[in-house]
């Protein structure tokens, strides 16, 4: 009747185009659309999501890198990725973006100032998350930083040039100590773990390194090849997986509490008579105020890439330095060598 009417009306209006053959047509037709508007209304109420309803199919989710390409962290968010996008779901993808300088501080920063909407997550170091404040004051609160899982525990390793004459740490400490200022060390930034290693070392020969920051260890690596550093502090997965630098590089310690699988011919410091023990952790977080149903979806997709074929391609746990902790656990571990890293940090050679 409603389609009768409305049509009536028109044929009607095409009749008689009087101003009260008009009304009468837009009467009928305010009539003919009420329903359907309020039907129309309703559907929509119920219809409409919430602001995270299609995450993460709508659009790739980005994952800020604090350090070059190539870099440490560069390499896992860059693994981690497809693994991560198969245990979300199909049609999900992520996109890397690096925003490399002040040892990480430029990309939390990002990640801090992003929506709260899971489309956007950072890879997170230590010790540089850890003791930024004695560093700086950041540009970010780092209270808004959530940890969502930790994946790699990776010791720092001191590596000369394949030429140096200096054949592990205690020969380096020695040379230090009997001429302070005389040995270049390049690393990955101020506050990182290659930076702590340098302090390490001038705490142990009580004399002074040369102190050169780089934006990562990328960077450092070819200032040692070219000649113009001496020595550089890097992560032991780095010096492994560099298969082509074989013979370029010497290892003089290792910083882990034991020797790693992938190195059991290189000395720890412990071994060599030294108590340093520093290591770079990588992972990943997102900023305060994400949803909960969103950030444990994102803490299950880490946990499952970390084994999964995707990611250890082409290589092993032991080879990429795999430690898996959750976000929660990550944070509490954080304690413990917040204290190690701040003696450190506060006992460095003037």
């Amino acid at each position: 009747m409603i389609r009768l009417n409305w049509r009536v009306g028109w044929v009607e209006l095409w009749r008689n185009p009087s101003s009260t053959a008009q009304q009468e047509v837009a009467d009928d037709g305010f009539r003919f659309a009420q329903p359907i508007l309020r039907a129309l209304s309703i559907t929509a109420a119920f219809a409409t999501p919430c602001a995270h309803a299609a995450w993460p199919d709508d659009r790739p989710i980005e994952i800020i890198v604090g350090y070059q390409a190539g870099s440490g962290p560069d390499i896992l968010a860059r693994r981690m990725a497809p693994a991560m996008a198969k245990h979300l779901g199909p049609g999900v993808s992520f996109v890397v973006t690096n925003r490399a300088g002040a040892s990480g501080e430029i990309a939390l920063t990002a990640v801090s100032r992003a929506e709260p909407n899971g489309y956007t997550i950072g890879t997170l170091t230590t010790p540089s998350f850890i003791i930024i404040e004695h560093v700086k004051k950041p540009q970010y609160d780092p209270a808004a930083i959530v940890p969502l899982a930790r994946v790699i525990d990776d010791p720092t390793l001191i590596a000369a040039g394949g030429a140096s004459p200096m054949k592990d740490l205690r020969e380096l400490v020695g040379r230090v100590k009997a001429n302070s200022g005389s040995v270049s060390i390049g690393h990955n930034g101020i506050g990182t773990n290659g930076h702590l290693a340098t302090l390490a070392i001038e705490r142990a020969a009580g004399a002074k390194l040369i102190d050169i920051p780089f934006k990562g260890t990328s960077e450092s690596r070819t200032a040692l090849l070219g000649g113009h550093v001496d020595l550089v502090a890097m992560s032991v997965s780095e010096f492994v997986m560099d298969r082509e630098a074989t013979g370029l590089f010497k290892a003089l310690a290792q910083l882990g509490p034991a020797r790693t699988p992938t190195l059991q011919e290189v000395p720890t410091a412990r071994d060599l008579g030294f108590d340093i023990v520093i290591s770079t952790e990588r992972g990943f977080a997102a900023r305060r105020g994400v949803a909960p149903d969103i950030m444990e979806r994102l803490q299950k997709a880490i946990a499952a890439a970390v084994t999964d074929p995707e990611f250890l391609r082409g290589t092993t746990s032991d080879e990429l330095a795999v430690s898996y902790l959750s976000g929660p656990d990550w944070m509490k571990s954080m304690a413990d060598r917040k204290a190690r890293y701040e003696a450190i940090w506060g006992t460095g050679v003037k």
